[in-house]
């Protein structure tokens, strides 16, 4: 007996030896052999973390549990997509199936915090057909056995999700369905042809979109259903449920079916009793602010149905209707209420694609603190050719708001909305500009419209009106002011009904005006940037500028707006720069803001630019191009009010008087609006009658090093610098300047690490012997490091000496002058002499000439050639002395030197 209770225990510490190590001994291989295996299959790549085989935490169940799964596209148009992610996938099989001929039995599935991105593509392509094509068809022998049933059985005990995301795109028909964050719990034997359901299904928020049109937002759902599951045949009868969407809920009868390649169902829904209160809990406005204490009116009908099958693209036959009468609400925080709500709408497909649903709005209309307000719209054909009308009608005093409605703190609502608007077309006929086929026409009204929202700057709409015929809206009047900010303008524009439809571009032309543009504020309220509050204006405005310098996004230059703009603004804040009376053309197209011939009062001065503002490529960093002409602008200004100065041109803050500027300049910006140093190309030249400038410790340093107090000091006139920035470098070309009596020529460069290089050449009057002296500057502005050229000194120095004597012995300047005087004779008395055989030569020729014609034709003929010849020869001997003479020189010059 003893014995076989060791035989027996050690059979036990075996078995759980094998249970506690093998699971860690196999993990990589088998993680491995999944990954290989998985992917072989897969055009996506599938890929985890970590993957645990526990026997014993569920014992007699064994358990597999993935962490860190993900599945991500490999192929085009969805390469880097995360198609389906998850934090942990728990799947636990009973161990006692494993031994039998019944197949596999899972009892419990458990997905944490998993994410579902499915997308379809306009041409019909789909995220999630990532199975490989199966190259051949099984045998016929391996295909399973109708009569024999699947090895593998699911009797679920608890499949539960938890924290699930879940997105669905449809590019085709403009469709868009989200949940967040989705929990599932189901319970039932999936491995009987038939069985009892349990299902319960929560989700917080869902976005459902429609061909465009947005039908839910931020919904809560909730179904409780009890399913009569025929798992054979793949149906499913609904009965004993209920399906609440925020506080409205309806029980769902009928029944669904799941085929090979479609879904048929027979469905309807609809709710009795169901209070207008209940509407009102769909919007989120309502139901998030103080619904507790809203009090309501009015009836609510509500039904809805769907028939058919959901294959692919087609949709089964559906409608959506419901009706409020006589509605009404009121707050009990409130003074007032609303009144007199009624609708009548429709949403109804009769089968077949997602075009063929209709949408109509047949009455809306409410009654608000006196004001009244009534609208009508429908629309057909919404993925091929939207089909709508459209009318508003009615007048509402903003400023009445808040008492029927409690808005949220710091928020401010006034001004009066008139509107009598009456629109219908089709899209394709606003696509092709076919404007005689639409009706629209009316009149839209803004007065005294004001908006104030807590931290950012209050908005107020002075006046607005606006026309608008199919063709264009003609803006009457607009007045815009933005915290210290006004805007006015007036004009027309055209393609609006595709702007505002479809996002289409819109076009026109408007004249703008504005006493002050602050840009600062502006910048500073949009996202992504803050500012302290301060107690005096002047502290805002600094306060204001230092965020736009640091925390602000760049402005973005909408692409589908074509505009041109005629400009007249008195003043305009950009950091710390006041830009006055700008006035020119402006124009928008494509993401570009483009300027032609703008005038503008700059740093003190007068400036005139053309050029672009782009954020078509990349709207966090746009790309500036400038051309621009400065005139009598301050020095002191521009360093005062432009970063880039300050880190470029540091000599700015100590320099005193006016430049004129011409400027051609390319560089990208930061988020900020900075120009980015590093990208910075420009050119130019830069040019003042009358420069000061103290207090520069580069050329304090070279007063020391000269003894030269008169360079300490910097008074010149009429200056010309020409200048390159490139590479983070301000490279000037050399160019003199008059300091006192002493002349200076200076060229190099200043680099955005503040360091300087420059080359001076300082010419020392009544200096003696040493006149001329180089210099070179190093270091930087604020600790420069000075080297004089002492070789060149020296040698400039002993030059000088010897021309002096030279001068003392033989009247001449220089030795290089003393030099040339005796060259000069050399030649000279080699002209002359050559001239001079020349002379004789001819005169030679002549006699012999006038002797042989006495003698007959053909003896002055012979006579005139050999003194040709003779005059010939006297000629090369001319040219051997000049050839003797120079040689002579060369020989004098190199002795000389």
């Amino acid at each position: 007996m003893k014995k076989f209770a060791k035989i027996l225990t050690t059979i036990v510490v075996v078995i759980l030896a094998i249970a506690l190590i093998v699971p860690f001994a196999l993990r990589g291989k088998i993680a491995d052999i999944v990954k290989k295996e998985a992917n072989g299959m897969l055009t996506a790549t599938l890929d985890f973390e970590e993957l645990d085989i526990s026997l014993l935490r569920h014992f007699p169940n064994a358990s597999v549990e993935l962490k860190g799964l993900t599945l991500v596209g490999a192929e085009e148009p969805f390469v880097g997509d995360t198609i389906v992610a998850a934090r942990r996938i728990s799947v636990v099989v009973n161990l006692l199936s494993l031994f039998g001929d019944g197949g596999y039995e899972v009892t419990k599935v458990i997905l944490a915090d998993p994410a579902l991105h499915a997308h379809k593509m306009a041409d019909g392509a789909v995220n999630w057909d990532v199975m490989k094509p199966s190259e051949e068809e099984p045998a016929a022998e391996e295909k399973p056995s109708e009569e024999g049933g699947s090895s593998f059985r699911l009797s679920v005990r608890d499949f539960r999700i938890s924290g699930a995301v879940i997105r669905y795109e449809d590019d085709s028909t403009r469709m868009s369905f989200s949940t967040d964050p989705l929990s599932l719990r189901l319970r039932g034997d999936m491995s009987a042809e038939r069985t009892q359901l349990d299902l319960r299904l929560k989700t917080e928020r869902t976005n459902f979109v429609s061909g465009g049109i947005p039908l839910l937002s931020n919904a809560e759902a909730e179904l409780v259903a009890d399913i009569d599951a025929d798992l054979k045949n793949m149906h499913f009868t609904f009965s004993k449920n209920t399906f609440r969407l925020n506080a409205i809920q309806v029980g769902l009868d009928g029944w669904v079916e799941m085929k090979d390649d479609a879904v048929a169902m027979a469905l309807k829904a609809g709710c009795d009793g169901v209070q207008f209160k209940d509407v009102l809990s769909l919007i989120p406005a309502f139901y998030t602010r103080e619904f507790k204490n809203l009090t309501a009116g009015g009836e609510l009908d509500l039904s809805l149905w769907a028939r058919g099958e959901m294959r692919g693209s087609q949709l089964p036959a559906f409608e959506l209707k419901t009706s409020v009468r006589n509605g009404s609400f009121q707050y009990a925080s409130l003074p007032k209420a609303v009144t007199d709500i009624n609708l009548e709408a429709r949403i109804a497909n009769p089968g077949g694609v997602m075009d063929r649903t209709e949408i109509d709005l047949s009455k809306f209309g409410l009654q608000m603190a006196g004001n009244s307000l009534a609208a009508t719209f429908y629309a057909t054909n919404l993925a091929s050719d939207p089909t709508f009308r459209a009318t508003a009608d009615g007048k509402i005093d903003l400023g009445a708001v808040k008492e029927v409605y409690p808005l949220e703190k710091g928020i401010e609502l006034e001004g009066v909305i008139t509107a009598d608007v009456q629109l219908s077309g089709r899209m394709s006929d606003i696509e092709k500009n076919r404007y005689e086929s639409l009706g629209a026409k009316g009149t839209f009204v803004l007065e005294q419209l004001g908006l104030t929202l807590e931290n950012l700057p209050p908005i107020q709409i002075r006046r607005a009106a606006a026309t608008i015929t199919p063709a264009a809206m003609t803006l009457g009047e607009f007045g815009l002011t933005v915290g210290r900010s006004d805007l006015s303008a007036n004009g027309q524009l055209s393609g609006y009904l595709g702007y505002l439809l479809r996002g289409e571009e819109l076009s026109g032309r408007l004249y703008v005006k504005s006493e002050l543009l602050d840009l600062n504020e502006i910048m500073a309220a949009l996202p992504g940037s803050e500012s302290d509050d301060a107690a005096a204006e002047e502290e805002v405005a600094e306060e204001v500028a230092e965020a736009a310098d640091t925390t602000a996004s760049a402005l973005e230059i909408p692409r589908n707006l074509r505009l041109s703009l005629n400009t007249d603004l008195k003043k305009v804040l950009f950091q710390k720069m006041t830009i006055e009376n700008i006035t020119g053309e402006m124009s928008m197209a494509d993401g570009t803001l483009s300027l032609d011939g703008l005038r503008l009062g700059i740093f003190g001065g007068k400036a005139s630019a053309s050029g672009s503002y782009s954020t078509a490529s990349d709207p966090k960093r746009p790309a500036l191009k400038l051309k621009a002409d400065f005139a009598n602008a301050s020095f002191q200004r521009t360093f005062e009010e432009l970063e880039m100065v300050k880190q470029l041109v540091p000599i700015f803050e100590k320099t005193g008087g006016n430049y004129s500027l011409s400027l051609d300049l390319a560089t990208a910006l930061d988020a900020a609006m900075s120009p980015d140093l590093a990208t910075l190309n420009a050119s130019g030249e830069i040019r003042s009658e009358n420069i000061n400038i103290q207090n520069i410790k580069a050329f304090e340093a070279m007063a020391d090093a000269l003894g030269n107090d008169k360079l300490r000091k910097i008074e010149a006139k009429d200056v010309k610098i020409r200048f390159e920035i490139r590479d983070g470098r301000v490279n000037t070309s050399p160019f003199d300047l008059k300091i006192g009596d002493v002349n200076v020529n200076l060229s190099g460069s200043t680099g955005l690490d503040q360091t300087i290089d420059y080359q001076a050449k300082v010419a020392i009057p009544g200096g003696g012997v040493l006149q001329n002296v180089a210099v070179n500057i190093g270091g930087t502005f604020t600790s420069p490091k000075i080297t004089l050229g002492v070789k060149e000194a020296v040698q400039e120095a002993v030059t000088n000496v010897v021309n002096e004597q030279i001068q003392k012995l033989t009247g001449s300047e220089s030795l290089s002058e003393e030099i040339a005087k005796q060259a000069e004779n050399l030649r000279q008395e080699a002209r002359n002499a050559g001239q001079k055989l020349i002379e004789v030569a001819q005169q030679q020729s002549d006699k012999l000439v006038e002797e042989a014609s006495k003698k007959g034709a053909l003896a002055k003929l012979a006579a005139k050639k050999a003194g040709d010849k003779l005059v010939e020869e006297a000629e090369k001997q001319a040219e051997k002395l000049t050839a003797e003479a120079e040689k002579q020189i060369e020989k004098l010059t190199a002795g000389k030197q």
